[in-house]
């Protein structure tokens, strides 16, 4: 048995198949969202300040048992983009446990999310924006997406990005990425 530094117990035996594997990491990530002080600092994890696991499963073993009976469990096994969810069935209640939590399309997630906490929403999705510059003969272009620098230059999504990592222009243009958003310059 041995204890994270989240506080979670892992109880179970060594040998663990594939689906064992992703609980734990399930597990996990849910314990890191309630507990770790620096993940809570972050503008997408505000969202999760005062958040907090049941005593239960807080014992891996408690929620390896719990969770494969949650609604959507199974759609989650086969399913990309499926996450946990303490809002739907539990509304403002704060706590991941078996009384709260199902299985959502994340998009489902998200829109919940941002019905709940819209500024936070926002600005974690504001801090993820990547913007894109051009640059050619000393004039710079900015692009707040990838798509609108492309159909500036009329190329095909990834065209840019790609110019970008390997270093190279596209089109003439030296490309560069911008973290947060900015306005289009001429």
């Amino acid at each position: 048995m041995t204890v994270n530094k989240y506080g979670g117990i892992n109880d179970m035996p060594n040998r663990w198949s594939k689906e064992h594997n992703r609980i734990y990491r399930l597990w996990y990530h849910m314990l890191r969202r309630c507990y770790d002080d620096t993940q809570l600092s972050r503008k997408k994890g505000k969202s999760y300040i005062d958040c907090d696991v049941s005593d239960e499963w807080k014992y891996l073993s408690k929620f390896f048992e719990d969770v494969r009976k949650l609604p959507g469990y199974e759609q989650w096994l086969t399913t990309t983009g499926m996450v946990l969810d303490k809002d739907i069935l539990g509304g403002k209640n704060k706590t991941y446990c078996k009384e709260n939590c199902c299985f959502v399309p994340s998009k489902v997630n998200l829109a919940v999310m941002n019905k709940q906490n819209p500024n936070i929403t926002y600005n974690a999705n504001e801090s993820h924006k990547v913007v894109y510059c051009l640059e050619k003969n000393g004039a710079r272009r900015i692009f707040n997406s990838e798509k609108e620098a492309c159909e500036f230059l009329g190329v095909r999504q990834c065209s840019v990005a790609g110019a970008y990592r390997l270093g190279c222009k596209c089109k003439g243009y030296v490309v560069h990425r911008i973290g947060k958003s900015a306005k289009m310059e001429v």
